[in-house]
């Protein structure tokens, strides 16, 4: 158990670096396969394959739907009540155990980024390479330190930081605030010493900065003051500093400093005909192999069981309708559900007899869905039902970090200026949306942002900023969970009522429900883990 423990958090030296797939147990040590941080790093292609091996890492965190788990508790998605879903089903209803696989595998999959992290940051300055080769590798484990902190902090809440990789069983979490603050530290180093564009692979592929670049890290303090501007901190002299964080990277795109832009249609933004789109601002390809095509296991993780696939995760009814009508809308849902047969139907049809044709009677959400062969979905035709696709995930995009701006902006002058209501009323207009009205009040168009982003990003767990972060930021996931335990049927056509099939316990509201327990493997090795 001490091993485990030590391999998931405390871990010292990263295993195999150069071996980049033999490494992907995390509970499991091999000292014949450690390597000596004392002779390591005394080559550029020992420096290069250690940023190669944090990558692997960082991209293990998303191959399944496990550690992406706690995002279930938004209210944009929800899951099949009964099948093996139960993880999901804890998290959706608020009252994961220390054993849930979520939990569990979240907490491990990031401390070993972090780990991988410190490995790079402890020892680059050895390597015989440039200042700016340093600064490269040293800025990549930076910014993926500060991502996965800044993910565990708003899972768990009060968490361990190591910094040294030393091993200590008896460490305690560090606050919000403390993991906030480091968090914002190494943003703030990636962003001083990363450049503004690569030229070669894998740094830069298919056109794209596929590596932390300074803009990249920009856009992220951005979304890191939102959150510390928000619930649990409230401080909300933040929101200022995401605004003008914002505002740096939209000035840089509009300067022709920055590459990215938004895609014209909202259908190609996570097409797979646009998989290496410049509305990505920051983005993780997928395959154990560690090659730049990259494949992830969650093609069928939102189709219905019913229909080929796997149905891990189903869209919530109250969130698609009052999800607008439009472009966005018939992307982000399939307008109708194509059987086996290849009939089409609405979610909610009925037979006959009255019984659901569609087992699930949910609406299906279709944003990893492709089409077979790997092409652009389209809902009328048959699905791929393979395991593996090469979506690559857009943790941060453009749309977002316009959003961020107007939000923020907003809420820290009290008024919307005339590029806030730009911001959003840009990203309504490919949604097939009409402008928001001209002299909101400041906190009337602060929600109506942060509500956009939730449409933008809905039922995409891989976010950086899901929906649960935002609810949980607004400090609205109590008013969910009032609303889920009232589970009031809700009319989704002229006279068809329909209630989520998942229950809420009839708890009173606590805060301490927003943070999920500790793994209960760690708790058991260290008491101060509490």
């Amino acid at each position: 158990m001490k091993r485990i423990f030590s391999k998931t958090i405390y871990g010292i030296a990263l295993a195999c670096v150069g071996m980049l797939t033999a490494c992907s147990d995390a509970l499991t040590e091999d000292p014949k396969g450690k390597l000596d941080p004392g002779s390591y790093f005394s080559t550029k292609q020992e420096l290069d394959m250690s940023v190669y091996a944090l990558y692997q890492k960082v991209m293990l965190t998303q191959i399944t739907t496990n550690a992406q788990l706690p995002q279930w508790m938004g209210d944009d998605i929800t899951t099949d009540p009964v099948s093996n879903k139960q993880a999901a089903v804890e998290f959706d209803s608020f009252i994961p155990s220390d054993n849930n696989r979520g939990l569990s595998s979240c907490w491990e999959s990031y401390y070993v980024v972090i780990k991988a992290a410190n490995y790079i940051i402890l020892n680059a300055d050895r390597a015989p390479v440039s200042e700016a080769e340093k600064n490269v590798a040293i800025g990549q484990a930076k910014y993926w330190r500060a991502y996965s902190y800044f993910t565990l902090v708003k899972i768990f809440g009060a968490i361990p930081m190591n910094l040294t990789n030393e091993i200590d069983y008896e460490k305690s979490p560090s606050s919000v605030q403390e993991v906030y603050k480091q968090i914002v530290q190494d943003l703030k180093d990636a962003e001083s010493i990363l450049p503004t564009n690569y030229t070669t692979a894998p740094a830069k592929f298919n056109g794209t900065n596929t590596y932390i670049t300074q803009q990249a890290a920009k856009a992220t303090l951005a979304a890191v003051y939102m959150a510390m501007a928000g619930w649990p901190l409230n401080e909300t002299a933040y929101y200022k500093e995401a605004a003008a964080k914002a505002k740096e990277v939209i000035d840089g795109v509009k300067a022709g400093k920055y590459e990215y832009k938004l895609e014209s249609e909202f259908k190609n933004v996570y097409a797979p005909s646009h998989n290496y789109t410049l509305e990505t601002v920051v983005g993780i390809n997928y395959q154990a192999a560690f090659r730049w095509a990259q494949d992830s296991q969650l093609t069928s993780s939102s189709l219905f069981a019913s229909v080929g696939g796997w149905g891990d995760a189903w869209g919530e009814i109250l969130f698609w309708k009052n999800m607008p009508e439009g472009a966005r809308k018939n992307v982000i849902y399939a307008p109708k559900i194509r059987l086996k047969n290849g009939t089409l139907v609405d979610w909610w049809a009925k037979d006959a007899n009255g019984k659901n044709i569609v087992p699930e009677n949910h609406p299906m959400m279709t944003i990893f869905t492709v089409g077979t062969g790997e092409v652009d979905y389209d809902y009328t035709q048959a699905p791929s039902t393979r395991r593996t696709d090469s979506h690559r995930h857009r943790c941060i995009r453009y749309a977002e970090v316009l959003l961020w701006y107007a939000e923020a902006q907003a809420r820290a002058d009290g008024t919307p200026n005339a590029m806030a209501y730009d911001c959003v009323n840009t990203i309504r207009k490919r949604a097939g949306l009409a402008d928001l009205p001209a002299g909101m009040s400041g906190k009337d168009f602060a929600e109506a942002a942060a509500q956009e982003h939730g449409w933008e990003i809905a039922g995409y767990w891989c976010a950086l900023v899901t929906r649960r972060d935002d609810l949980m930021r607004l400090n609205k996931l109590k008013d969910l969970y009032e609303q889920r335990k009232k589970n009031t049927p809700i009319e989704v056509a002229p006279g068809v009522l329909v209630k989520e099939p998942i229950d809420i316990q009839d708890r009173p509201w606590n805060d301490s429900f927003v943070y999920a327990p500790y793994p209960g493997t760690d708790t058991s090795l260290n008491g101060n883990l509490k």
